[in-house]
C-alpha cells in the first residue's frame, strides 16, 4: 500500500518542495520509500509524489513514480493488482518487456496495449494516475469498490489536484477548506461524510468504479463498472444448493488472490460469519497457522471475543487478543489526524486497536468486510423486510398505538438496544422504501440538524442519496434497492473509509475478499430471497459455509463492531465531552445553537435519551475542526 500525490495544468501549479510536502503528508501510508517526478513543457506541466509501503517485489526496483522505458507514460499508483501475474505473461507475448515483476508496471503497458478499457481487467484495489506524454492527457482512476482512497481538486486555471488523503491536498496551500454545510448536514444524519462532497468546500471524491481524465485543462469523468442485479426470481436462477456451493469456490478464489505477498500475513477476526468464512479458507488453502487478530471489551454486552476464540480453535489459528478501554489519550489524537474529515463511526476505535495489535505481527491482514452488503446481513435489511408488513397495519395502530408504546419503553445503554431499534423503526417503517431505508440508518432527523445550526440555511435532505440509488436500475426486488445503496453509500464512504484509514496509520494492507469483484457480481445475480430468506439474513452464505464453520457461529445474529460509546460519554470521555461542547466553545465555533447543544447534553446525562451518536459525531467535528482547520469559525 502507499500513498500518492499529484497534479496536471496547464502550468505547474507548485513548485518541487511543495509537491514534496504534499507527498510526505503522507508518509504514514508508506513508510519504506519516497519518490518525486514532475515535468512542464509548453501547455501542460505534471507532478507525481509517492510513499511506498512495499508488499510485492520489496526491492528498490518497484519505486515510483515509474515510468515505461521510453519515458513516454509514468505512473504513480496505490494498490494490489491481484491478476497481475496473467495480465503480464499476456503482455509479454505481445511483446512488451518487463524491467520489474511489480504490477505497477503491468498497469503501464496494459494502458498502453488498451487504453481507458484497461480498468476492465483489473482485479484488485487501487488508485492510480498515468500520464500519457504523446497524448498530453492524464487518466486518473479508483477501483471498483473504493476499497483505496482518492480525493480531488479543481482550484482554477485549468488544474487538478489529487491525492489518496486530503491532508495531501490542503498541504499545497491552493484548496479552499471552508466547511461544506451540506457535507455538514449530511455527516449529522450519518455520522461520516457520503461521497463525492467532503467536509472541504474545495474538495470532492472521486467515486468507486469511476475514472477521471485531465486535457488541456479540462477534465471528464466516467463510470466503468457497475453491479447488475438479475431478480428473474428462483425459477430462472440456479438452485439454492448450486449457488452455494459457487459462492464457496468463489470465496476460495478471492481469498487465494490475496494471500500473495512478500511480507508476513495474518487476518482479523471478529468471530463473526464473514471473518470466520475467511480463516476457514486460508487455513484450507495452506496458509498456517494463521495469523488471527481479535479485539475484545470489558463490557459483556459488547464482547463478542469467545466466538473468535471458538472459530481459531476450530482452525488451529495463531490467536492473539487485546482490550480496548476508554483511553482517549491512547487513541483520540491518532483518529482526528487519521480522519482528515469528521467521521463518527464509533467502531474506528476498535479497528484502530485491532491493526495496531496486527501490525506487531504482520504487514498485510485480510478481514470480513463487505459480506455484509454482498449477502444482505444487517439488521436494516430484515427492517425493509419487516416494514412492507408493517405498513399494511390498520392506520391507527401503525401510526398511533405502536409508536405511544414505543416512546414509553426506557432508555438502555445497551449494545443496539431495542428501544433504540424500535424507535427508529416506527419512526421510518410507512415510509416508501428509499426513505425507510434511509430512516433506519438516521442518526438525527433532518428537522433536528435544521434546528442545531446557529443560522439559517437550507440543505438538501440527505434522504436524496438513497433517493437516486434505489433509482438507479430497474430492481425486480426492492431488496436489490436497498443492497445497492448500502454498496453505493455507506460501504465506500464509512466501512472502506475506517478500514483503509486506521491500516495505513500503522502502515498496515487490509484486504477483503468478500469485496472481489467477481463474488460482488456473482452474489447480486443470485435473487434476493437466496440472501435475505424471510428474516434470516446472508442464508446462501450460511449454506456455502455449513458443515465448514462451527454451528454456533453460523446460527448467531449481526452483533457489529461498535464500542460502548453511550457509557463512555457518562464516564470517562465525559470531561472532554462537555469542555468540548461548552457553550463558549460553541459558540466561537459558530456553527450550532449553544442552548440546543446543551440540551442534546443533558437529555443524554439524565438518560432522557441515548444522544451518544450524535454527541460523539460533534464532539469529532470540533476535534476535526481544531486539528485541520486551526480551530477556525466554521
Amino acid at each position: 500500500m502507499c500513498g500518492i500525490v499529484g497534479y496536471a495544468g496547464l502550468r505547474p501549479p507548485v513548485d518541487p518542495e511543495r509537491l514534496a510536502r504534499m507527498r510526505d503528508r503522507l508518509a504514514h501510508r508508506g513508510p519504506d520509500d519516497a519518490g518525486l517526478w514532475h515535468h512542464a513543457d509548453e501547455g501542460a506541466a505534471v507532478g507525481f509524489g509517492h510513499r511506498r509501503l512495499s508488499i510485492i517485489d520489496t526491492r528498490v526496483v518497484g519505486r515510483q513514480p515509474m515510468a515505461t522505458a521510453d519515458g513516454k507514460l509514468h505512473i504513480v499508483f496505490n494498490g494490489e493488482i491481484y491478476n497481475y501475474a496473467s495480465i503480464r505473461e499476456r503482455l509479454v507475448a505481445h511483446g512488451h518487456a518487463f524491467a520489474t515483476r511489480t504490477d505497477t508496471e503491468v498497469l503501464l503497458y496494459l494502458y498502453r496495449e488498451r487504453g481507458e478499457a484497461m480498468l476492465d481487467e483489473l482485479c484488485g484495489m487501487f488508485a492510480f494516475a498515468i500520464w500519457d506524454a504523446e497524448k498530453r492527457s492524464l487518466l486518473v482512476a479508483r477501483d471498483r469498490v473504493g476499497k483505496k482512497p482518492l480525493y480531488v481538486a479543481e482550484p482554477g486555471d485549468g488544474t487538478l489536484l489529487f491525492a489518496s488523503e486530503i491532508k495531501g491536498l490542503l498541504a499545497s496551500g491552493l484548496v479552499d477548506d471552508r466547511v461544506d454545510l451540506q457535507a455538514h448536514h449530511d455527516y449529522l444524519a450519518l455520522n461520516y461524510v457520503p461521497g463525492p462532497r467532503t467536509m472541504f468546500a474545495g474538495v470532492t471524491k472521486l467515486p468507486a468504479a469511476h475514472a477521471l481524465v485531465w486535457e488541456a485543462g479540462r477534465t471528464r469523468t466516467f463510470r466503468y463498472w457497475d453491479q447488475t442485479f438479475h431478480s428473474e426470481g428462483p425459477r430462472k436462477a440456479p438452485g439454492i444448493a448450486a449457488a452455494a456451493r459457487r459462492v464457496r469456490e468463489a470465496l476460495d478464489t478471492a481469498v487465494r488472490r490475496r494471500l500473495v505477498a512478500d511480507v508476513p500475513l495474518g487476518m482479523f477476526l471478529s468471530g463473526g460469519i464473514d471473518s470466520t468464512a475467511v480463516l476457514g479458507s486460508m487455513t484450507r488453502l495452506g496458509a498456517n497457522p494463521v495469523k488471527a487478530f481479535t479485539i475484545r471489551f470489558d463490557e459483556a454486552s459488547y464482547d463478542e471475543s469467545s466466538y473468535a476464540r471458538l472459530a481459531a480453535r476450530t482452525y488451529g489459528a495463531e490467536h492473539h487478543e487485546e482490550v480496548v478501554r476508554p483511553d482517549a489519550g491512547t487513541f483520540l489524537e491518532p483518529l482526528v489526524e487519521a480522519f482528515d474529515e469528521p467521521y463518527a463511526d464509533s467502531s474506528a476505535v476498535p479497528m484502530w486497536y485491532l491493526c495496531r495489535l496486527a501490525r506487531r505481527h504482520v504487514t498485510v491482514a485480510l478481514g470480513g468486510d463487505g459480506g455484509d452488503e454482498v449477502f444482505a446481513g444487517y439488521r436494516t435489511h430484515v427492517a425493509y423486510r419487516l416494514a412492507n408488513a408493517y405498513r399494511r397495519l390498520p392506520p391507527k395502530v401503525r401510526d398511533g398505538l405502536v409508536p405511544a408504546l414505543v416512546a414509553r419503553l426506557p432508555v438502555s445503554h445497551r449494545k443496539v438496544s431495542f428501544d433504540l431499534k424500535a424507535r427508529q423503526f416506527v419512526a421510518a417503517a410507512a415510509l416508501p422504501p428509499a426513505d425507510a431505508h434511509f430512516g433506519f440508518k438516521e442518526f438525527l432527523s433532518d428537522a433536528a440538524r435544521r434546528e442545531l445550526l446557529a443560522a439559517p440555511f437550507d440543505p438538501e435532505p440527505t434522504v436524496r442519496l438513497f433517493r437516486q440509488a434505489f433509482a438507479a436500475h430497474a430492481f425486480g426486488d426492492g431488496l436489490d434497492g436497498v443492497l445497492y445503496s448500502d454498496f453505493q453509500i455507506y460501504l465506500p464512504d464509512d466501512i472502506l473509509v475506517k478500514a483503509d484509514r486506521m491500516s495505513m496509520i500503522h502502515g498496515l494492507e487490509a484486504r477483503a475478499p468478500f469485496l472481489d469483484h467477481e463474488l460482488v457480481e456473482l452474489a447480486a445475480s443470485l435473487p434476493s430471497s437466496y440472501k435475505l430468506a424471510g428474516t434470516r439474513t446472508k442464508n446462501v452464505l450460511k449454506l456455502a459455509l455449513w458443515g465448514r464453520a462451527p454451528l454456533r457461529i453460523l446460527e448467531r445474529g449481526k452483533a457489529g463492531f461498535n464500542v460502548p460509546m453511550a457509557q463512555w460519554l457518562l464516564g470517562p470521555l465525559r470531561g472532554l465531552l462537555w469542555d468540548k461542547l461548552s457553550s463558549g466553545g460553541v459558540r466561537r465555533l459558530g456553527l450550532w445553537n449553544s442552548d440546543t447543544v446543551q440540551r442534546l447534553l443533558r437529555e443524554h446525562e439524565t438518560r432522557t435519551r441515548d444522544r451518544s451518536r450524535t454527541l460523539w459525531a460533534m464532539l469529532m467535528f470540533v476535534l476535526w475542526n481544531e486539528r485541520h482547520r486551526g480551530g477556525r469559525a466554521a
